[in-house]
């Protein structure tokens, strides 16, 4: 099943707007600090591009999962408490930036299983695309690190100049996207 336009703008506008509130707050926490953007205007401290590319990411993400098993339904309050919990995590990341960043990945690793039981219920596009933002998200980050865009602050930056814990926060985005695109789907089928 593909996604209708209007799922996929809702699906773009909901990560983009929740990747600027948890950006914002790492940016106000002094987790990351952004170094040279290229000109791109900034909104809320954040550059247009990581809006637009959390935006796209949450997008493609409910593609592929939906891709990998079909849609399994739910209600908006589904997808509000799934896109609440990974933002929540994400702030946690945020307030937690001057604790002990293995102790915060620990946590941050728990949170994410969490997300996983309740909203992935083990289907397989959940844990795939899990695993595929688990990996993409962290090597895009190291990537824009290593390019001079924006660095961690010194006490989070151990996995190659970014934070260790971006590793499950990426995993439970990626389930947290799949199950953002199932009740649209599922509604698109009905509607068909």
């Amino acid at each position: 099943m593909r996604l209708s336009t209007r799922s996929l703008l809702a699906l773009f506008a909901v990560g983009a707007a929740c990747g600027l509130i948890g950006d914002h707050a790492h940016v106000e926490s002094g987790a990351t600090r952004y170094l040279d953007v290229g000109g791109v205007p900034m909104i809320w401290g954040s550059p247009l591009f990581f809006m637009i590319s959390v935006g796209l990411a949450t997008a493609a993400l409910a593609e592929i999962g939906l891709r990998l098993g079909g849609p399994r339904g739910g209600s908006a309050w589904d997808g509000l408490a799934a896109a609440a919990s990974v933002l929540a995590i994400y702030l946690v990341t945020a307030v937690l930036a001057d604790e002990s960043t293995s102790t915060v990945t620990a946590l941050i690793a728990c949170l994410a299983a969490l997300v996983l039981v309740r909203f992935g219920e083990a289907r397989r596009g959940a844990i795939v695309c899990g695993a595929l933002a688990a990996i993409v998200g962290p090597l895009v980050e190291i990537v824009e690190q290593r390019a001079g865009i924006f660095e961690y602050t010194a006490n989070v930056d151990g996995l190659w100049g970014v934070a260790p814990w971006l590793v499950p926060l990426y995993f439970a985005f990626g389930v947290v996207a799949v199950r953002l695109g199932e009740p649209l789907a599922a509604a698109q089928a009905a509607e068909a």
